[in-house]
């Protein structure tokens, strides 16, 4: 067998190990995995395109998944449909380093294998493993145009830029640019304007067929997602999601305060990432071909923008596309180093802190899913509910949890984040309540923070209060189910940002309110409640008792 098929072999073998190892998560599918299954499963016609725009996501992921989703529902099974494309981005990113070199290739081809945030999206049913394929392959024609523009990798070309864009709602700003990147390159040439033009409209009419989605996606109000506020911490953050086997969100400056045991990690593959991405840009002997990385950076920018006018989340994960062509960089200016003495150091020193991270508990692979809704199934399991106990669920629609309970025994109320605001006051619109509910809520916010003996209640203790104590009977249960990851500022803390106009405007509307009303339910608990009972699984609180 030639030795460097063997190589290349045997790295997809370990990218695959590395990716089965864990991924049975014990709590089931989270919120955004639900989604994808759930939206899988409608059959084809109106109603499925309806659920796809109901999502802020193409309706391409959604049809691969239905493929794994006629076979099988099993959350196992459903996981494989992310290690696949994990496994196939292994060759491709060779093929992309290969430009360089094979030892580029094969290291490219490593990184991928080894690298934490591909591992932890290769585990999740979400479009994230198979985006990154697409983005390998179009990197890889990208590349291959550019060098010989025939119409095999011409074609090459289109297809995979047409899948990211049929893929992503905002894989548009990446095609563009690499379109762009293309375009420029050849005019200075001065040849090959046919194919520029063919590339151009084959993409304008994949982005034209799905620009309604787009439409309704971007003017549709709702909190499903742009609901983190933009930081410079976040710009940094990417480097470090992208760069360090730490899936934690610490960044180099909490990693000296000690914030994490392998903190010190991300210090060191952050500033080696930084450091030789950035002499690449200058660096003569592969200047030429880094010239792609003007592509990412672009998109860089772009999301930066779109991040600080509030209409994306300023994440790694949607920002994807630009991973292949920061790997490429990375590995094809630490090989052009002629001083041996210099890139091997830099080549053991990185690979040893991803590597030697994959031993850890800390792991990708290792990482569970703490908001994971089998958590909840278990939680309402173990209670002990009879037929008619009421059930509260908070953050999430009860249909996000049908896949794992059945509720058809029990008075089940959902306060989720599509309609909280039927229970505060002032009564407001939903719209409303996206757009101005920090400035609109702020008074019943401080009013939450009084004392017990003074709190007279809510509206939303008022509606638990009539639909739910005054009708149970004696012996009946009710359970409230809370999301701790959203509702985590108890009482003290909560009084300290509502009253704090700096920590008020800092922290996300929707904590807020779920953290208000899990303080507003806990402390007002009738005083004749018996057998009260705390429980925990994952990121999740049951708090039960009987009348």
């Amino acid at each position: 067998m030639n030795l460097t098929i063997l190589w290349i072999t045997l790295i997809t073998i370990l990218a695959t190990i590395l990716r089965i190892i864990g991924i049975d998560k014990p709590g089931g599918l989270w919120n955004d995995e639900y989604i994808s299954w759930s939206i899988a499963n409608i059959p084809l016609g109106k109603a499925f395109l309806k659920g796809i725009a109901s999502q802020c996501h193409m309706p391409l992921y959604y049809l691969y998944l239905k493929i794994f989703s006629l076979i099988s529902n099993d959350d196992l099974f459903l996981r494989f449909s992310s290690v696949i494309p994990a496994m196939a981005s292994i060759p491709v990113m060779y093929l992309i380093g290969k430009n360089k070199s094979k030892l580029c290739g094969i290291l490219c081809a490593l990184f991928v294998a080894t690298s934490s945030f591909l591992i932890y999206f290769s585990q999740e049913v979400r479009f994230y493993s198979l985006l990154f394929l697409f983005s390998t392959l179009t990197l890889l024609f990208t590349l291959r145009v550019i060098q010989k523009p025939n119409l095999k990798n011409l074609v090459g070309l289109i297809i995979s830029n047409s899948l990211i864009i049929l893929t992503h709602t905002i894989g548009f700003v990446f095609v563009f640019f690499d379109l762009l990147f293309i375009t420029f390159t050849f005019l200075q040439q001065k040849k090959f304007q046919k194919q520029i033009v063919s590339s151009w409209i084959a993409c304008s009419i994949a982005l034209l067929v799905i620009s309604p989605l787009i439409f309704r996606i971007f003017t549709t109000i709702s909190f499903s997602q742009w609901w983190a506020s933009f930081s410079i911490r976040r710009i940094i953050q990417v480097m470090v999601d992208f760069f360090t086997p730490v899936i934690s969100q610490i960044l180099p400056i909490e990693a000296l305060n000690g914030y994490h045991l392998y903190a010190s990690l991300v210090l060191i593959a952050t500033m080696i990432a930084s450091m030789i991405i950035f002499i690449g840009l200058f660096y003569k002997k592969c200047q030429k071909e880094n010239l792609i990385f003007y592509v990412a950076l672009s998109v860089f920018v772009v999301m930066i923008i779109a991040a600080a006018l509030g209409k994306v989340v300023f994440e790694a994960k949607y920002m994807i596309e630009i991973y292949p062509i920061l790997i490429f960089v990375f590995f094809n200016t630490v090989l052009s180093f002629s001083k041996k003495r210099i890139k091997i150091p830099v080549l053991l020193i990185f690979f040893a802190i991803q590597f030697g991270y994959l031993f850890t508990p800390y792991a990708a692979q290792n990482m569970p899913r703490e908001e994971g809704h089998k958590y909840v199934a278990q939680l309402i399991k173990g209670a002990n509910l009879k037929t008619d106990d009421y059930i509260v669920l908070t953050y999430y629609p009860q249909n996000r949890f049908e896949k794992y309970v059945d509720f058809s025994n029990y008075n089940v109320s959902s306060i989720h984040k599509g309609n909280f605001n039927e229970y505060l006051l002032p009564s407001i619109t939903y719209k409303n309540a996206v757009k101005t509910g920090k400035k609109e809520y702020h008074g019943t916010f401080i009013n939450a923070t009084l004392p017990v003996g003074v709190f007279q209640g809510s509206k939303l203790i008022y509606y638990i209060n009539d639909n739910i104590y005054k009708k149970m009977h004696k012996g009946q249960k009710v359970a409230f189910i809370f999301l701790d990851s959203v509702s985590f500022l108890d009482e003290t803390t909560f009084s300290n940002v509502v009253t704090n106009k700096k920590f008020y405007d800092a922290t996300p509307l929707l904590y807020i309110i779920f953290s208000d009303f899990r303080n507003e339910i806990i402390k007002t608990i009738p005083v004749q409640a018996k057998n009260i009972r705390y429980e925990v699984k994952g990121a999740w609180t049951l708090v039960s008792f009987e009348k």
